[in-house]
């Protein structure tokens, strides 16, 4: 009746080392491996050159890139911060920053970079372009379609903007006019790999999960073997179930760059949900040695591990993706709070439920479990009141009701 919380992520990263006494060569090769998707390699070269030259503003911003691809979003930032120190009036930079805060979903700091790049260029044609994007995740179409038109009127080879004019197009129901520019971006000879990779990003962030698969297909079409899109579309499988398909497609993806921490935890997610437990639990193993800070990788370790009945290391696991911030706290308290439970360990149970509730009030697997565990500790006023509370938002579940009976008549779990 405990009930598991299980997450995946959308990243690529690689893991070598490299060395120059060169700033340039350095920063080359960083770009050679941005190119390829290996963003820790880029990351070790990158740093290289900025070594060698604390001001090579290039550098600073390709750096960020890779920390943002691989998760280190705080280092990204710190590295745009210290570009536009050295040189506030580099557009660039603050179009940069504004594209990371947009992946990250910090849309009103997004918008306010773009401005910013527009404040000191007002015919910088991307910024315009980015505006237009955050409009359109933000369901304002209207304004989406004006910022790529006035990216557009600056910078009318701008691909990307008639791709994004297009999608705007088809959320207002204009389908022939999006086909008019998509078949332009295409034209241009811009519906490139990369381009497609992005559009399955954004059906993806829409809950289009097999409109997303499609468009990663397309990428892959394009630029055979990405492994940024192998893993994407394996994820894209996951949520529509299609699990052995998902499992294909980050074994493909490893095959291609074996030191890819996400596409092995995404295939140890997978595994998990065909029970196949010892395979997920050595996959994390693996994300968990290349990346150390990985927090999902000890997240999904710490769920595999409780499957398989191992407690004491689901506990661990998830104490650690607390410790490293997994953006989902309530739900690992509530998983660990699973693990304690399993353990017997009831009032421990109790207060990680109780803040994975504090953190998510509505978080109602969390207060179907916090009860379980007031049940099984004989606190049946406390697990009454739970229940009670779970009846107000379900007042038809029977197996609730059942446990509510039971708590309120002073009666132990059956």
């Amino acid at each position: 009746m405990k009930k598991l919380w299980l997450g995946f992520l959308l990243a690529s990263a690689a893991f070598a080392a490299a060395q120059s006494a060169d700033p340039a060569a350095a920063f080359n090769r960083g770009v050679f491996y941005f190119n390829r998707g290996e963003y820790s390699l880029s990351v070790w070269e990158f740093t290289q050159a900025l070594g060698l030259n604390p001001r090579f503003i290039q550098a600073l911003n390709y750096r960020s890139r890779a920390h943002f691809y691989i998760g280190n979003h705080d280092q990204a930032v710190a590295d745009y911060n210290e570009a536009l120190r050295l040189n506030q009036a580099l557009s660039e930079s603050f179009y940069a920053r504004g594209a990371r805060y947009f992946e990250a979903g910090e849309y009103y700091q997004a918008l306010a970079e773009f401005a910013a790049a527009l404040q000191h260029n007002p015919g910088f044609a991307p910024a315009h372009n980015g505006r237009g994007l955050v409009y359109f995740r933000q369901q304002e179409y209207g304004w989406a379609f004006r910022e790529c038109t006035l990216a557009l009127r600056l910078t009318p080879a701008l691909a990307e903007a008639f791709y994004n004019r297009a999608a705007a197009y088809s959320r207002r129901g204009d389908h022939e006019r999006a086909a008019l520019d998509y078949n332009e971006a295409r034209r241009l000879n811009r519906i490139t790999g990369e381009t497609a990779f992005e559009r399955g990003n954004e059906y993806f962030h829409d809950g289009l999960y097999d409109q997303a698969a499609a468009a990663y297909s397309e990428s892959l079409k394009l630029r055979e073997k990405d492994p940024r899109a192998l893993n994407n579309r394996g994820v894209a499988y996951l949520r529509i179930k299609a699990y052995n398909l998902a499992i294909a497609d980050f074994t493909e993806a490893l095959e291609v760059q074996g030191a890819y921490a996400e596409a092995y935890n995404n295939r140890g997610f997978a595994y998990r949900f065909i029970g196949e437990i010892d395979r997920a639990l050595a996959d994390s193993a693996r994300a968990i040695a290349l990346n150390p800070s990985y927090a999902l990788a000890f997240f999904n370790r710490g769920a595999a591990a409780y499957l398989k009945g191992d407690y004491d290391q689901a506990v661990r696991d998830f104490t650690e993706a607390l410790r490293l911030k997994t953006g989902h706290d309530s739900a690992v308290f509530n998983n660990r709070g699973n693990a304690y439970l399993a353990k017997g360990d009831y009032s421990r149970a109790v207060q990680d439920y109780t803040e994975a509730l504090r953190l998510n009030p509505r978080f109602a697997d969390a207060r179907f479990n916090r009860a379980l565990a007031y049940h099984y500790s004989r606190d049946y006023r406390r697990a009454a009141a739970d229940y009670e509370a779970l009846l107000q938002q379900a007042p038809d579940d029977a197996d609730t009701f059942f446990l509510w009976e039971r708590a309120a008549a002073g009666a132990p779990l059956p």
